[in-house]
């Protein structure tokens, strides 16, 4: 749990950690929560732990103003908790995370817990050095985001998916420095505006730099962990961040102009497609959109002037041209369900 919560910090999530020994170290990059008033003033959206039992967690999750509890789950000790801790598992929207050799064990006894907020780790053994590429840090990460939006109520929301190069932020080429990524003016505003008009807002991008041998995956988690670190200053918490590192010539099926990445966003997020948007600089984000049963807007930032003069029709025409990501937004805001 710990080199998964540091692979978290690595993608830029803002992440809190309470040992649960006296005077333990926090995994790197996370901030130490020693004392339970540090909680107070850290906050929180989920309580994540690897303690025996939910009591201490979901006390700490009270005081952070948490909605969603995660932990690690061992069968043995699970088994054995009393109505205090069953009571305390439930007072918090929980999920457990399982090592897959117990699998068997949780299903053949599962204790009172209900096997559809349960979930498995890999089998892949955790590295040395804390990996943000690592699959336990992604399994945590959706583990929190699936937790989340199951609180939120059954409703599936709208999302705005936001193209990150050319869109969201300045178009370099292929970005393999994270110090090159800078949001563009107005971009964090306009997604603020979305947010607070009930729009989960998820990243949705194309990094084939990966799959050309350009960079490595690590590179793409700290450029998007930066996106994170600028947007949550301008007041944006993202839903999301979803990315293809596959070259075009591979035939995956989350490259876009294929819809993997936005229904995977979907049933992790709970979010309704045909009430979404897609917004982007290129006409394969509006063939995305398109194809995911979405509204489909097209800027004129990064490639979009010239997208824009390219002659297309079917999937790839939008339901408008913007100057930016801001006009974009105002115009979805004009058009949403009262």
């Amino acid at each position: 749990m710990a080199a998964a919560a540091a692979g978290l910090a690595r993608r830029g999530h803002a992440v809190g950690w309470r040992e649960r020994r006296p005077h333990g170290t926090a995994p790197p990059g996370v901030t130490p929560l020693h004392r339970w008033s540090d909680l107070w003033s850290f906050g929180a959206d989920v309580v994540v732990s690897d303690a025996p039992d939910p009591l201490a967690p979901a006390f700490a999750g009270w005081q952070a103003g948490a909605r969603c509890l995660v932990l690690e789950l061992d069968h043995g000790t699970a088994s054995r908790w009393g109505k205090a801790a069953q009571w305390a598992w439930h007072s918090l929207a929980p999920l457990g995370l399982v090592e897959p050799r117990q699998a068997s064990d949780f299903q053949a006894s599962p204790g009172g817990l209900d096997l559809e907020r349960l979930a498995l780790w890999s089998d892949v053994p955790v590295a040395r050095e804390i990996e943000a590429a690592h699959p336990d840090t992604e399994i945590l990460e959706r583990a929190c985001e699936r937790t989340l939006a199951r609180h939120r109520g059954r409703a599936p929301r709208p999302a705005v998916f936001v193209d990150r190069d050319g869109t969201l932020v300045r178009e370099v080429g292929y970005l393999a420095d994270p110090a090159d990524l800078d949001v563009l003016p107005g971009a964090a505003e306009a997604l603020r505006g979305l947010a607070a008009a009930g729009y989960a807002l998820v990243v949705v991008s194309n990094q084939s730099g990966v799959g050309r041998g350009l960079f490595g995956i690590e590179r793409v988690h700290e450029a998007m962990a930066r996106l994170r670190a600028q947007l949550r200053a301008a007041g944006v918490e993202l839903d999301g961040v979803y990315f293809c590192p596959h070259r075009p010539d591979q035939g995956c099926p989350c490259r876009k102009p294929a819809i993997g990445l936005l229904r995977r966003a979907a049933e992790d997020l709970h979010l309704g497609l045909s009430g979404s948007w897609m917004v982007g600089d290129k006409r394969i984000d509006v063939e995305t959109g398109r194809r995911a049963g979405a509204g489909a807007i097209l800027v004129r930032t990064g490639y979009g002037r010239d997208e824009e003069a390219a002659r297309s029709d079917g999937d790839a025409v939008p339901d408008r041209v913007c100057d930016d990501l801001a006009e974009a937004a105002a115009w979805i805001l004009a058009r949403a369900p009262e």
